[in-house]
């Protein structure tokens, strides 16, 4: 390919080169970009998402992104922006399925409370009094609680999930569970 001078912005990044040529159709540039971008983007989400399998399905989600916006993609702007720019919109839309995950979980819970037999009074109140406590506990410790002790899963995997470490994890259902206690006036157990 000769070089014009005009053509002297877009050489000066060879990824610029590697996109254009990708978006001609060559698929040898694609493994050229994924090369060059792949490592960088695989640790931009291993600063928000501590699980390695979460991290390799959100990288391999934009570079399928990235596969469907290759049109939109403007030569001669940088790529690598570009690229990230993807990147935080596959993260946004991985945080926001998290959610409503969690509140699937909430609803699974709230119908959960709606079918308690009428003439269970004493599990129908408590389950009232569990709903009300928790409707005061701030949501980001209300959704590690609910997807701990409601749907079972790991603190190593909701830290995944909520892309915070599982230390944080633990950290906000123990002050949970406290806080339930404290609501119910459930006897405390033995302090250390």
């Amino acid at each position: 390919m000769a070089i014009s001078s005009s053509d002297s912005d877009s050489t000066c990044d060879p990824l610029v080169e590697l996109m254009i040529a990708y978006q001609a159709g060559d698929l040898a540039a694609f493994e050229q970009l994924y090369a060059s971008l792949a490592i960088d983007v695989r640790r931009y989400f291993h600063r928000v998402a501590a699980n390695s399998s979460v991290v390799n399905d959100l990288v391999q989600d934009t570079f399928l992104e990235l596969h469907r916006a290759r049109r939109t993609y403007s030569p001669p702007l940088p790529v690598r922006p570009w690229v990230f720019g993807i990147a935080r919109k596959v993260l946004a839309r991985s945080r926001r399925a998290s959610q409503r995950q969690v509140i699937d979980r909430a609803a699974e819970y709230n119908e959960l409370e709606s079918t308690t037999p009428a003439h269970d009074d004493g599990a129908a109140i408590d389950l009232q009094q569990i709903d009300t406590a928790l409707a005061r506990v701030p949501p980001g410790a209300r959704d590690v609680w609910l997807l701990h002790h409601l749907s079972g899963l790991s603190f190593r995997s909701i830290a995944a999930r909520l892309g915070i470490s599982e230390m944080a994890a633990k950290l906000r259902s123990s002050r949970t569970t406290k806080e339930l206690r404290i609501a119910l006036g459930a006897p405390r157990g033995k302090e250390r």
